[in-house]
Order: C-alpha cells, then structure tokens, then sequence
C-alpha cells in the first residue's frame, strides 16, 4: 500500500470523512429559528446536538426579499437582511450567512417574516471537507499511479487511450366536424403569451400541454394542437360533449391509475371552461409585482378602466367575429391582443421574440423519440457488425458513423434549445437528466475506436432518449425552485450521469460477453470493464460528494439520509467491492463468468436508484 500513495490517500480520506460525520452527529448542532421583522431574539429551536437551544448573540431580522422571474409571479429567490450581534448578514437560497460558527440557511419566508435552518458543527464540517478534498486528490492521482492492477490492463490494451478518451408538422389524418378556427389562425393564437406552469410562453406551448394530456397525443382528430385549444377555448360546449361520448366519467376505485388519469382530465376540462386556465393578461400592480389574470380573472382595484375593457372585450371579440366568419378581422384582434400585452406587461419583460418563435420552433420538432430510433438502429448495426464482421456490413461503417455524429447534434440542439428558453442548463427534472445522459454515451460513441463498445453506448443512448420521450413528446420546461438555482447542482447531476452511463456499458458489455462463445472474446471485454469500472466508480463517488456539498450550502446537511442519497451509497458500495478484484480476498472476481454477472446484476442498483428513488419513494429527490 506504501508503494500506491495515491489508494493509500483514497483510503484515508474515506476514514477521515467517516469520522467527519460522527463529529457531526455527538457534537453538531442542528436547529431552526423562526424571525420576525423589528423582533430581535438569542433562542432557537434545537433539534439535535448538545446545548439548550441559546445564540451567544442576538439575532434581527431587518427585512425579507421575493425576487421573482421577469414577468411573473414565480419566487427565484428568497433573502433575508439580518443583523446578527449588531453586525449585518445576509442569508438567501444556496447562500450561508455565517458568525463565530454559527451558519444560517434560508429555508422558508412569509410577508415579514423568515424561517432559518441553525447550524453549528465548525469540526464536523471541517472534517468532511478536508476528507472530500484529500479523496478528490487520490482518484485523481490514482490514474496516474504506477503498479496498480489497473494500470498493469491499460498498459495490455492497444486501444487504451480511446478507452479514456471515453470518460472524459401537419398530420394527414382527415379532420372531423368539430368547430375550430382555421389552421393559419389558430397559428397566429399560438403566439399569444400565457403564464402557464409557471413561466411565460407561447399559446402553442400549453397547446402542445393540453392536448397531450387530454388525447395522449400531439394532435386530434386531424386537428393541430392550436386549432384543438381554440376549439376548447371559444367552442367549448362542442368539445366538451365529444369528449364525454369518448370518455365515461371516473367510476369505482379513485386510486386507480386508469380514474386518477381522467379525474386529472376532466380537472383540466374544468379550468378550460371557465377560462381560469388561460392567464393572458399581464397587470402590474402599484408595488411593482406583475400577475397575470385569466379569461374570468378578478378586477384589482387599482386597475385602469382602459385596461379592465382591454380583458373583458379582447376574446369576446374575437369569437363573435369567429362566429360571423370574419377569420381576418379576427386575426387583426388577436395581433392588438399580443400588442396589448406588451403594453401592460412592460418593456423587457416579456420573452423576446426569438425566444417565442424559438419556443414554437422547438415545440413543432423537439422529438427524443426521434434519436432513440436512430441510435437504437445504429446500435444494433454496430453490435452485428463487431460480433459478425462481413464484408457488407463493413461498406456501410462511414455512413453509419456520420449518421451518430448527426444524432449527437440532433441532441446537442436540443438541450441547447431548452438551455436558452428556460434560461438553465436542463438538468432539473428526469427527461432532461436523460438526455444529458444520452448526450454523454454519444459523446463517448464519436470518440471510441472500438465497434462493440460504440455499439454499446450507443444502446445506453436508445434507451436514455426513449425514456425521456415517455415523459412527453416535448419535454416540459419550468421555472427552476430557488433551492436548484446553484451551479453545483449542474456538476453534481452532469458527473453522476457520466457515471451512470459507464454502469450501463459494462452492463451491455457483460451481458455480451456471457452470451458469447469465443473465450478471447470475453477475455477482452473481462478486460475492457475492469478498466471502465475504477473511473465510474471515482465518477459516482465525486457526484455523491458534490452533492453533499450542494446539500450543506442549501439545507444545513450534506447527508441526511434521503431515500436517493441512501440508494446511491448502496450502489457505490456494490460496484467499490468488484474494483478490488487485485486482492487476494476477492480473487474471485478475476474470473470472467463471476465479474459478468455480478455487473448485470449490479445494474439494477442503477435503475432502482434513479427511478425507484425520483419517481416511487418520497424525498428530496422525487420528480416526475
């Protein structure tokens, strides 16, 4: 161990993290205060640690900040003015105030109060930290440490340095009877601005929404998803009775999936019919705060007689002249009604136009499916190809590489394009957390020279876009909470992910390997995983650390427990044992067949990690 400074340190620093958390847990002190504005206090509500719950200072709470995104109602952040011992702090989301080792969190806030998180563990904290610098500096050293196992493969595999290269429209259905506005001007109504799932968008956004969720697809009956909202909109009775003959009401058992779904319809059914589901109208009140008011929206008091006739007249409008058949003139209005809504709204803060018809552009040929097609087709072209090379296959290998570097930019454009609208990386919910994935196992794909491995990624692509596809044909954008907004939340998913990615490649590799009958064969995937578990392993383990620091600035905590911080350690745990297959011990993993199926198996602590933690066990980390 002396001769590997590098493991050595790896070892040493999980031991001084260990006792880091054990410092944390005899002596830390974890509490909350609840602080009013003018009312200064020196208590708090212990929850653990020693001591009886006093500040050796006073604590005041000056004032409360709610800044919210351009043109909505929506929280970015909260902040809270302190003064702590006389001297002023500010504490706001993913930001600690701190004194004499006291840190304070934001976790909650009302009109003129604040809810603070109460930390004390200067050691503990001390500790851990250091054990995560220490660690971070052995995995990286330890790939540049000689005489190790895994340098000993590197050097027998030819192709080494590409292992490492690694880590680093309108439908043709035939439309029915129902009464809609024409295609061109159900278009134009498309454009109009909404707030919808918290932000601002185009019409054709909640369009895309609401049809989806009412009819499973992008479309109905030949109808596109503008023309479906504008039948709902200023049509609804017709609508209404066609859905009801297609879909008995919710009967029997309410916590059935198949009622829980239509009591969500006819739920959406209920705000399209009384318009509160349309939110078009942009007030800016006396204190400064933009709301938007729907079809059937209140009067705010101090709102212009001018506006209030811009609400109550535009659509009322617009459907009479729709009923007279005067499609342009109807047109005319719903521009003045777009005109009126910058108006109202504000120079600057509605999205600019290049973000809307960027939004629209996407909504039209935003398709994950799409790529899952085409890598799940190169897939199973690279992987026949490597296990029964001909010389047939062999003509069509250029094509076949151009067209992964055509889907690794059909992606590309895609997170881009969600980048850029939403205005933070697509790193916040489960498709977009899939289809960073996708992008890693294709970015890898374009750089291995090795047919069965690109096959293989490529695989982990096919199945990461089609899983982002389940959640909708679009993905969905939303506002981000306060407590996402930290740029380490970005590292923390993006290398958790790449490690994600290696996980299921040796997964495929071994599942190949044990169906296989050539010996050499196995021989050289035993080989290839070998290499690839090590730096998916150090991968996981600096995401679980990142993640922990993320914790610590937002919550108070970098380990508490949560159903996806426990599965993630059980999983880091499971694939640490086979990585010390040079030790006597564990001698058993050198042998093909043990090392194959213990990494199959191992994958389903993968799955259950990502989706029995986000979607079926209640924590932090649930998301749909």
């Amino acid at each position: 161990m002396l001769k590997r400074p590098f493991t050595l340190l790896i070892h040493i620093a999980l031991v001084i993290i260990v006792a880091g958390a054990c410092v944390t847990h005899f002596f830390g002190i974890q509490g909350k205060v609840t602080l009013a504005e003018g009312s200064p206090t020196d208590r708090f509500e212990k929850l653990s640690g020693p001591g009886v719950g006093s500040f050796p200072f006073t604590v005041l709470l000056d004032t409360v900040e709610i800044s919210y995104y351009p043109g909505t109602t929506t929280p970015m952040d909260f902040a809270s003015r302190l003064r702590i011992g006389g001297e002023p702090v500010s504490v706001s989301m993913n930001r600690v105030g701190g004194m004499s080792g006291w840190r304070f969190y934001q976790t909650g806030i009302g009109p003129d109060s604040s809810t603070l998180s109460v930390s004390y563990d200067p050691w503990g904290i001390g500790l851990t930290y250091a054990g995560y610098l220490l660690l971070g500096i052995g995995m990286v050293g330890f790939f540049f440490q000689r005489n190790t196992p895994w340098r000993a493969l590197l050097r027998n595999v030819r192709k080494g340095v590409m292992l490492i290269a690694l880590i680093g429209g309108c439908s043709s259905a035939v439309a029915s009877d129902l009464p809609v506005m024409q295609r061109p001007l159900a278009a134009n109504l498309g454009k109009v601005c909404v707030y919808w799932n918290d932000r601002v968008c185009p019409m054709q956004t909640m369009a895309y929404d609401v049809t989806t969720a009412l009819y499973g697809s992008a479309s109905y009956e030949g109808y596109t998803p503008e023309q479906v909202l504008s039948g709902w909109l200023f049509y609804f009775d017709a609508w209404e009775r066609d859905f009801m003959e297609k879909h008995p009401a919710p009967e029997g058992d309410s916590s059935s999936r198949k009622n829980r779904k239509l009591s969500e319809q006819f739920a959406l059914i209920r705000q399209l019919g009384t318009g509160e589901a349309f939110r078009i109208y942009p007030y800016k009140s006396a204190q400064g705060n933009l709301e938007w008011l729907s079809l059937t929206g209140r009067r705010p008091s101090q709102m212009s007689l001018e506006q209030w006739t811009f609400m109550q007249t535009t659509m009322p409008h617009v459907k009479e002249l729709l009923m007279m058949g005067r499609n342009r003139a109807a047109n005319d209005v719903l521009t003045e009604l777009m005109a009126g809504q910058e108006k109202y709204a504000g120079a600057g803060v509605l999205p600019s136009p290049a973000k809307m018809e960027a939004e629209r552009v996407f909504n039209r040929f935003a398709r994950p499916g799409w790529g899952a097609m085409a890598a799940l087709l190169l897939a199973i072209f690279f992987i026949m190809h490597a296990l029964r090379p001909g010389k047939n296959s062999r003509r069509f290998i250029p094509v076949a590489r151009f067209m992964v570097w055509l889907t690794l930019l059909y992606v590309v454009l895609l997170m881009s394009s969600i980048w850029w609208i939403s205005g933070h990386l697509p790193l916040t919910n489960g498709p977009e957390t899939m289809m960073f994935m996708a992008l890693a196992a294709l970015i890898g794909c374009c750089f291995t020279g090795s047919e069965l491995i690109k096959g293989c990624l490529l695989a982990v692509a096919a199945v990461s876009l089609g899983v982002a596809a389940m959640a909708g044909r679009t993905p969905r954008m939303e506002a981000l909470m306060p407590v996402l907004g930290s740029p380490l939340l970005s590292v923390h998913v993006m290398i958790v992910m790449c490690s994600y990615v290696l996980f299921l490649l040796m997964a495929l590799l071994s599942g190949i390997a044990l169906s296989s009958s050539d010996e050499a064969r196995k021989e050289h995937i035993s080989v290839i995983n070998r290499l690839l578990l090590t730096p998916a392993v150090c991968l996981l383990a600096a995401g679980i650390f990142i993640g922990a620091v993320w914790a610590n600035q937002s919550w108070g905590r970098y380990w508490g427990w949560d159903p996806k911080e426990t599965c993630a350690l059980v999983m880091l745990l499971v694939y640490s044992v086979p990585m010390h297959w040079g030790c006597r011990r564990l001698s058993c993993f050198r042998r093909h067949k043990v090392l194959h199926l213990y990494l199959l198996a191992a994958v389903f602590t993968v799955a259950f990690t990502y989706f029995g933690a986000n979607y079926l066990l209640p924590g932090l980390h649930s998301y749909a």
